[in-house]
């Protein structure tokens, strides 16, 4: 589970408000924080003030980030790019905006895909750029989707180039940009930079803001050549359209639902789209006392009302869709239907509060399951800016009862050493309850027991592509481990990492930015899977052409590969 709040010596009045939870791919690369006025955006910081925020950013890092040397080179390279970056501060100064371009890089070099800068807003919707449709495929990217009525069909093509420059240069810039683990991720905050002005001059800055943008294509037949479009430009139904011959559930009132894919209700089909607006998890939130646990309540209610959420939060929780009413009725109608095939579709979850799949295995494997739900373990840092995020907790309860008290900066090996000891699965079951007693709405359905182990298919695959990250990896992973077959793209996200966000605030220029504090181990003993996790069943551009370039192969992969394990 990841966090989020406003840096050291913030007042109460700069603490950073957020629309959703720093816990996943999405929120880092497209956060909405509190507004910035346009004075603000335009006023020039003194060189001493940028060398200040300069420094504070170096501080956060360093004192926070579990290691953040690791990946650049060691600490003296750390080092050497600090200076560098004090040289080049201009002495007339800069804005918000330039320098954010500026320290970009610095930030971007621990290559953490939870720690980065996060883009300012000015309470209007960035200047779109590209609105041609991607998909992530064959670590490349390919228009999926329609585009122009008056071009030739070009679902499927192969994106080589963008105004001229090559897509693996492209790769290289958006690395210098933006930290993160592997090319799924790189394509996936790439993307997000085309889709906007701002992000495109980022990526191309040698490129004429007004001018159209020219693609270089390679379609599915034919040689390649280049297509112009222009900034924001509408995408029309292409001269065949594409229609997936998948009918996905309902996600209209919850970013949880399921649906069965056949009459007979043989093969059920769960999606999942997001982790942070589910009752429960915003339940965890609030219990917990997270900073903005309720901030983020009332975003999730927001989100399916379309209207102010209630003064009280009690009411506020109500009106959040429940995970565990949607996973009730899921094994009912499993159980009732002898179904023998789950998919669940994790393809567009960058994750939340993971407390739901604790919540997924109860139903499926029963409390054991829930209760190991993290396969590895994790090694976490304690810092005061995790001690400001977390009021709720201390170094005292934290040294309750350890022979070697912790101190600030310190590190917290528990899990790693209960891992290498053997767990104690009694005591890996009450860490387990006392985390699902922050869910009331949940460990209500838990202290009765009816539903443990209610009813699991023989079957269950899981769905991912580029964009399952963070919790939504953590799902991925809870399920692989109990048979899960995994279908798909490879995810941005590595089990073996760094992960969960503390929000900071540079004093100065007000510039957010996100940080880890843990380390962690999801394959202790799979160190190449812990890099990046390969699908059991890899949907690449071949097989993709195959169903005609639906968009969602995903799934007739996955119906195809149950069919011949059947046959099996």
């Amino acid at each position: 589970m990841q966090s989020d709040r406003a840096s050291a010596g913030s007042t109460k009045e700069e603490s950073v408000t957020v629309k959703s939870f720093i816990s996943c791919l999405a929120l880092l690369i497209g956060i909405c924080i509190a507004a910035t006025s346009s004075a603000q955006e335009e006023k020039i910081f003194t060189r001493p003030e940028l060398v200040q925020d300069t420094r504070q950013l170096a501080s956060i890092l360093e004192q926070s980030h579990p290691d953040p040397y690791i990946n650049g080179g060691g600490k003296i390279a750390f080092h050497r790019r600090l200076r560098n970056l004090l040289q080049v501060i201009p002495a007339d100064g800069m804005t918000a905006e330039e320098f954010r371009g500026l320290i970009l890089p610095f930030v971007a070099s621990l290559r953490d895909g939870h720690t980065a800068l996060l883009p300012a807003q000015t309470g209007t919707p960035p200047s779109p750029g590209l609105t041609v449709p991607f998909k992530i495929i064959d670590e490349s990217l390919a228009v999926s989707g329609p585009v122009r009525k008056d071009d030739v069909d070009l679902n499927g093509a192969r994106l080589l180039a963008v105004d001229g420059v090559p897509l693996d240069e492209l790769i290289r810039r958006q690395n210098i940009l933006r930290g993160i683990e592997n090319v799924s991720g790189t394509l996936a905050l790439m993307t997000r930079n085309l889709g906007t002005t701002r992000g495109l001059r980022l990526l191309i800055p040698e490129r004429a803001d007004s001018s159209g943008i020219r693609l270089t294509l390679l379609p599915a037949k034919g040689k390649s050549r280049d297509f112009v479009f222009q900034p924001g430009e509408e995408m029309e139904s292409s001269p065949t359209p594409t229609v997936s011959k998948v009918r996905l559930p309902d996600m209209s009132r919850s970013d949880v639902a399921w649906s069965f894919l056949d009459d007979k209700g043989k093969t059920a089909l769960l999606k999942i789209d997001d982790m942070s607006g589910y009752r429960e998890g915003c339940e965890a939130w609030i219990g917990r006392r997270m900073s903005e646990g309720p901030d983020m309540a009332r975003a999730a209610y927001r989100k399916f009302h379309g209207t102010e959420a209630p003064e009280k939060i009690e009411d506020v929780l109500a009106g959040i869709p429940s995970a565990t009413d949607v996973f009730t009725d899921l094994v009912n109608e499993m159980k009732r239907s002898g179904t023998q095939n789950l998919i669940v579709d994790l393809r567009q979850n960058t994750g939340g509060n993971d407390l739901m799949a604790n919540i997924l295995l109860y139903f499926l494997f029963g409390r054991d399951a829930m209760a190991s739900c993290g396969q590895g373990y994790q090694i976490m840092r304690y810092s005061d800016l995790y001690f400001e995020v977390y009021a709720d907790d201390s170094l005292a309860r934290i040294n309750s009862g350890r022979a070697q008290p912790l101190e600030i900066g310190d590190y917290d090996f528990a899990e790693e050493s209960a891992y290498v000891n053997g767990r104690d699965p009694a005591a890996a079951l009450k860490a387990a309850e006392e985390y699902v007693k922050y869910a009331p709405t949940f460990y209500e359905v838990y202290r009765q027991g009816r539903y443990e182990k209610f009813y699991s298919p023989s079957r269950i695959v899981v769905l991912c592509s580029a964009w399952t990250y963070s919790s939504g990896f953590t799902m991925l992973a809870a399920l692989q481990r109990f048979g899960a077959t995994v279908v798909g793209t490879t995810p941005a996200y590595v089990g073996n990492n760094f992960t969960d966000s503390l929000l900071f605030r540079l004093k100065n220029t007000q510039l957010v930015g996100a940080v880890s504090f843990k380390k962690s181990v999801t394959f202790p003993e799979d160190p190449d899977t812990g890099r990046s996790l390969k699908p059991d069943v890899v949907l690449n551009h071949g097989k993709w052409a195959s169903t005609g370039f639906d968009p969602d192969a995903e799934v007739l992969l996955a119906l195809e590969f149950l069919a011949g394990s059947k046959k099996k």
